[in-house]
């Protein structure tokens, strides 16, 4: 077993996010991190360590906030840099589920844009 898949097997067992391949939902080796219901400072440490792993992979990466009920200020830039950062390095990240609560966050601070939230007009 390589480094890198034991990297996303430790990865999976993060409490702020999972990571899962090859989810039904999205392309086939299409990496998906799914993110807790409750995304909070306590566990950002964890979500970013997810989220570092994926930044420079070239297949689309996956968030999945469907199940998000809530989210704090730390959650929220950390998805702020890390779409940012994959943006600038022409990699795309797709969302997939809705969160009223993730969409109600990117409206108060001000980064619908960035996020790249589907259904928000620019």
């Amino acid at each position: 077993m390589s480094t890198k898949k034991l990297k996303r097997k430790r990865a999976a067992t993060a409490v702020a996010a999972v990571v899962v391949e090859d989810a039904k939902a999205t392309a086939p080796s299409q990496p998906t991190i799914v993110l807790a219901s409750n995304c909070n400072v306590k566990d950002a440490g964890e979500l970013k360590q997810s989220l570092c792993y994926y930044l420079d992979d070239g297949a689309p990466v996956a968030l999945d906030v469907g199940k998000v009920e809530r989210v704090d200020t730390s959650t929220m830039q950390l998805l702020c840099a890390f779409v940012r950062d994959r943006t600038a390095r022409d990699r795309k990240v797709e969302w997939i589920g809705d969160s009223l609560v993730i969409r109600d966050a990117a409206r108060l601070l001000g980064v619908e844009d960035l996020l790249c939230l589907p259904g928000v007009s620019s």
